[in-house]
């Protein structure tokens, strides 16, 4: 295998984007009257961000056309079918002692569940892939990187990689993760240094939440689909009475395709004029506003810094 713990936890084509910001400057205004400005100049952020949004998904549907035109799309086979969310290896789950990589995991173990249970692991489903020199991973295979603190302050707290479908559990909804990403602190990563890649995920008795990374995140829904993982014969030979499809502990936010990215975030442009944003659409801004709010800063850091201000306290890095 060509990857191990990812013990500096930092991918290529993934890094976090930050900018820079002006200095703080007084204003003599009421605070009432500097909360409706600000208010004002995020809506407008809002809307700017989502409108680039919109041009950078017709640019890529666009490219994306021209080559499956110009010379198909064969690259990684099975990786279109692969639908399952996984974590990638290294990454970290809470045990009764403690933290444990995933891959170090095996059934029985007990693993604490998000609300503070201990549950016993049935199965882990293994799926890997290769890739050849010259070649690119595809999409749907590709981790995807949560930087540190992208959810709340210490949330991941790691660099947290997952497959474009697992989902984390926001605001009460399994959202998967392909759906908000953001260029910022959740992005797709090259990982053009690997030639392999290596997925897991636990099965419990039940579709429950572990916390991986310190994040929120679903487990093996216990539905029968088992063959896209690698070692699926193995999870045929455990059950002798067969269950009925599980269903999800929350229910499952999955908006990645091109057309529904793009109503997503025209709804979201036009809120400054009409608000029509639906409850994944207000998510997916909170956790924009707050990677712009990461992406200045360092800046602000430094102007703060002569003032004796605390610097941000959360800043993502590489874990």
């Amino acid at each position: 295998m060509a990857i191990n713990a990812y013990p500096d936890r930092t991918l290529s084509g993934c890094d976090v984007q930050y900018g820079l910001a002006g200095a703080a400057r007084f204003s003599p205004h009421s605070g009432l009257d500097m909360e409706r400005r600000a208010t004002k100049r995020t809506s407008a952020q809002r809307a700017r961000r989502n409108l680039l949004a919109i041009a950078s998904i017709v640019v890529t549907a666009l490219r994306s056309r021209a080559a499956r035109v110009a010379k198909g799309d064969h690259r990684h086979s099975g990786a279109q079918s692969f639908r399952r969310g996984t974590f990638l290896r290294g990454t970290l789950i809470r045990t009764p002692s403690g933290e444990r990589e995933i891959s170090t995991l095996a059934i029985g173990d007990l693993v604490i569940t998000y609300s503070g249970q201990e549950r016993p692991i049935k199965w882990i489903g293994r799926r890997s892939f290769h890739r050849d020199a010259g070649e690119q991973w595809s999409a749907h295979v590709a981790p995807i990187k949560v930087a540190r603190a992208t959810l709340t302050e210490g949330v991941p707290q790691r660099d947290l990689y997952l497959s474009p479908r697992h989902t984390l559990y926001l605001d009460g909804r399994l959202v998967t993760i392909g759906s908000i990403l953001n260029a910022r602190t959740i992005v797709r990563c090259d990982a053009d240094e690997l030639q392999s890649l290596e997925y897991f995920n636990l099965e419990l008795a039940e579709h429950e939440l572990v916390v991986a990374e310190g994040a929120p995140s679903d487990t093996l829904l216990p539905s029968g689909d088992y063959k896209q993982f690698d070692n699926w014969s193995e999870r045929a030979s455990l059950d002798v009475d067969k269950a009925p499809p599980a269903q999800p502990i929350a229910p499952v936010i999955d908006i990645t395709g091109r057309r529904s990215q793009l109503r997503s975030r025209l709804r979201s442009a036009l809120s400054i004029l009409v608000e029509r944003r639906t409850d994944f659409d207000k998510l997916r801004d909170r956790i924009e506003d707050r990677a712009e709010r990461i992406s200045k800063a360092p800046r602000m850091a430094y102007v703060e810094e002569g003032r004796g201000r605390t610097p941000f306290p959360d800043l993502p890095n590489a874990g």
